[in-house]
């Protein structure tokens, strides 16, 4: 099971998972957020992920997910936040995500943090008014 919601006014994009996450709850999960990913024509945006809730998470649908946070970077992501469920589902994602992690574009955590919109659109938002 999953939800995407889009908050454009503050450029987040929000996805949550839970409940059991194979391969093709994975497939259908990403085909539908590049669909959002792509509708939004964003240049920047963040990318919030919250899967602490998914009881499991095979092999094949975390490379999906992988590869899938890849493709956001593509649409624009600037930042991909994502919340696991415990220290060590976080050092497995950020072994896997290392060089993401390294530059700074991911994050793992067991918290959702506090995001405010991105500095760039507070900056673009105050160039409007």
């Amino acid at each position: 099971m999953y939800l995407v919601t889009v908050q454009e006014d503050r450029a987040i994009v929000e996805a949550s998972l839970g409940g059991r996450i194979d391969s093709l709850e994975m497939r259908a999960f990403a085909e539908d957020l590049e669909e959002v990913l792509e509708s939004l024509g964003a240049n920047r945006f963040y990318l919030l992920i919250d899967h602490s809730r998914a009881k499991t998470f095979d092999g094949e649908a975390a490379m999906i997910l992988s590869d899938l946070k890849d493709k956001a970077f593509g649409f624009g992501a600037e930042k991909i936040v994502t919340m696991a469920c415990d220290e060590d589902e976080i050092a497995r994602h950020t072994t896997t995500r290392l060089q993401q992690v390294l530059e700074g574009r991911e994050q793992f955590c067991l918290e959702m943090p506090a995001m405010q919109a991105p500095s760039w659109q507070r900056v673009a938002v105050l160039r409007a008014a």
